[in-house]
């Protein structure tokens, strides 16, 4: 089958309700570069006998949905690209993991329909992305901004309420000359073109970026070898 594209309602709900950061390696996590993870991998439902032999394992019913709330944790790119479709073992530290999404699941499920209704939740989220994918973030956005974060401030988590919240990976221009961008980002330096006509196979899939070292986007640590 193939894989889920989530909807952005999805990804915000999935951040928001699990505190902004990876499950995994529990690194803060901007939400434009966040991957969303099955727990128990999306893959396993096209192997029927397996899935069922992974849930009996986990304890978990046969109708256990795999494509729901209650599978879905935010990630980091570089765990969630180590992870790919690896089962992992019936240990207590996932199976408090899913017991955690479980629990979290009927308030996610809610939010995500709430931001359905929010239109101007949607309409300032929009114009960051848009932003973000140019490689700016123009002084005349500070309105979409702070609009996004009054609308989220009180679905925030305790523990994060008080902490910046992460919207785009954090970047350093170092240069720019001859329609080439050198960047600083979260995974190192790299760069790469710049410009409203650049051709989407230079972009990079997760975070719409174009800066490259190598093949790891350095924005949001995305792994492409095609």
């Amino acid at each position: 089958m193939g894989k889920r594209q989530f909807s952005d309602e999805e990804r915000y709900a999935v951040y928001t309700v699990h505190a902004e950061k990876c499950y995994l390696c529990g690194v803060p996590v901007d939400l434009l570069s966040m991957e969303v993870d099955h727990v128990i991998p999306e893959a396993l439902l096209d192997d029927p006998p397996k899935l069922a032999e992974v849930l009996a394992g986990f304890g978990l019913s046969p109708g256990f949905d795999l494509q729901s709330f209650a599978n879905w944790m935010p990630a980091c790119g570089p765990c969630n690209g180590r992870k790919r479709s690896r089962v992992f073992d019936p240990t207590p530290r996932i199976q408090l993991e899913l017991q955690i999404a479980a629990e979290k699941a009927p308030k996610a499920a809610a939010l995500a329909a709430e931001v359905v209704t929010s239109q101007k939740l949607t309409k300032s989220w929009n114009a960051i992305k848009r932003a973000a994918a140019g490689g700016y973030l123009r002084e005349d956005l500070r309105a979409a901004i702070c609009e996004f974060a009054s609308q989220t401030a009180p679905h925030r988590e305790p523990e994060v309420a008080a902490r910046p919240m992460r919207l785009t990976p954090l970047i350093e221009v170092i240069s720019e000359a001859g329609g080439i961008r050198l960047v600083r980002g979260p995974y190192g330096v790299g760069g790469g073109p710049v410009g409203p006509d650049v051709h989407g196979s230079f972009r990079c899939s997760t975070c719409g970026h174009t800066a490259w070292n190598g093949a790891r986007c350095v924005v949001c640590g995305q792994m492409d070898d095609d």
